[in-house]
């Protein structure tokens, strides 16, 4: 396991975890920051996202 799998997992536990609570301020700040994590991952894939294929 690499660095990025554990910490995708830890934040998808936590997620999880607030929901099953009852924190929902908590549960979207853990979401938004799960979102922008997994897209910054991307970016630095290479995985292009503005790409339109209208060239």
């Amino acid at each position: 396991m690499n660095t990025e799998k554990i910490v995708g997992i830890g934040l998808v536990a936590a997620l999880m975890t607030a929901i099953f609570f009852g924190l929902n301020e908590l549960a979207m700040s853990i979401a938004s920051g799960l979102v922008g994590y997994m897209g910054g991952k991307a970016e630095k894939r290479g995985v292009d996202t503005n790409d339109n294929h209208s060239n």
